[in-house]
């Protein structure tokens, strides 16, 4: 089981891993592509371990943060 710790490292049991694919792309526009064809771009928050936190403008020059469960997503780039 993954452990988050406070550096940029991911502790994996007894040994520590460097963060790497979408995990260095927080805070960057991404775009996330769905298994139907559809996709989505805005800003990536965040990253659980079933879910991602995208923050999206509206229509009003807004934004707001959607979550989008990571079983629906084909890829991300």
């Amino acid at each position: 089981m993954a452990k988050k710790t406070d550096d940029n490292l991911i502790q994996l049991n007894h040994a520590k891993a460097e963060k790497h694919g979408f995990y260095l792309k927080i805070g960057q526009p991404t775009t996330i592509h769905f298994l139907d064809g559809k996709k989505i771009t805005g800003i990536l928050n965040a990253i659980g371990q079933y879910e991602v936190f995208l923050q999206v403008p509206t229509k009003d020059d807004d934004s707001t943060e959607i979550t989008i469960f990571k079983n629906a997503i084909k890829y991300i780039n």
